[in-house]
């Protein structure tokens, strides 16, 4: 009995030992996994990326003048900009942001009916794009202070008239985290905003798994890419990377939509899978101001809300603006 009761409590420990060793093997590979999709999903954001950077438009392209100028994020980082004057009496200030991969001189068709509605325009370089420094990237959060900044520049020139906030994509994401933190802004314009960074992951993921369209290589990334998990290890390693923690959600968006007090204008393109239209609701639906309005342009997709449609982009903003600023006084 003895002999039996020390053979059954070998084997105990053996199969203990086996299970430990495989639950090792278990959460070893899973760190490997979840690690290096992390690494992979930020290593577009991190970096010299020469996509961020060049230029071959200005101002002049567009029958506009202005000047570059050097201003700073509120952490410090140096970001240049076009201070792009109103053609006639300014009614107010309006600062716009691009979207990802892009440049200020993307937002210059913007600028052009803005100026020639009655707007001063200033046109920033977000961080690591264009002209302004850093290495990386966030879904908006980092952004958000490049934006704040460029608000303190306004300030400093001596500008009195309204500060308006206008933004595309990330861009549009930045523009609404500086309006829960500023208040010195007017208005807030959001163009293709989403709720969340990791909402913007999945569905970027979901499109490109699904597209027959795309090579087989990509999409199985991007189907990997989607399971459970991937966006709080993304975060993990963009913190371990840069220092900076965006959350699970890669930046709630919402979380700052329901600071806002000010008119705020969403826009939203129907063909749009990146931010899909209902995406854009959750958002405005988190702000308390009544003065809140959605248009959508149909046939648009993530970009190309305003070359689309242009008449009625510019209507849409022009008639935004004209709504929720003060009215200018005779003299």
């Amino acid at each position: 009995m003895a002999d039996a009761a020390l053979i059954a409590s070998r084997s105990d420990r053996r199969r203990h030992a086996l299970l430990w060793r495989w639950g090792l093997a278990l959460v070893s590979c899973a760190i490997v996994f979840y690690g290096i999709a992390g690494y992979l999903c930020t290593a577009s954001q991190i970096g010299e990326n020469p996509r961020w950077r060049g230029m071959n438009r200005g101002p002049q392209d567009f029958g506009l003048t202005g000047d570059v100028v050097s201003l700073h994020s509120t952490d410090g980082i140096s970001l240049k900009g076009w201070w792009l004057p109103s053609q006639g009496r300014a009614r107010a200030n309006v600062i716009i942001a691009h979207g990802v991969d892009h440049t200020r001189q993307v937002m210059l068709p913007r600028a052009s009916f803005l100026v020639r509605g009655g707007y001063n325009v200033l046109a920033i370089d977000l961080r690591g794009h264009g002209e302004s420094a850093a290495q990386y990237a966030s879904p908006g959060y980092l952004e958000s202070r490049d934006v704040l900044g460029a608000i303190q520049y306004v300030h400093e020139r001596g500008e009195h008239d309204p500060i308006v906030l206008l933004g595309l994509s990330y861009g549009a994401a930045a523009v609404v985290l500086a309006a829960a933190q500023s208040e010195d802004v007017a208005a807030v314009i959001a163009d293709g905003v989403y709720p969340s960074g990791a909402d913007v992951f999945e569905n970027i993921n979901r499109g490109i798994a699904s597209s027959s369209g795309m090579n087989t290589a990509l999409r199985t990334v991007a189907f990997i890419a989607r399971c459970p998990g991937i966006p709080t290890a993304a975060s993990l390693v963009y913190y371990a990377r840069t220092g900076i923690w965006l959350g699970p959600d890669l930046v709630n968006v919402v979380s700052y939509a329901a600071r806002i007090r000010v008119p705020i204008l969403f826009i939203s393109g129907t063909r749009d899978w990146i931010v899909p239209t209902d995406q854009v609701r959750r958002v405005m639906a988190a702000v308390p101001s009544p003065l809140k309005s959605l248009i959508t342009i149909p046939d648009a997709q993530h970009d190309t809300t305003f070359s689309t449609a242009p008449a009625l982009y510019q209507g849409a903003v022009l008639k935004f603006l004209d709504g929720s600023l003060p009215k200018q006084r005779e003299h």
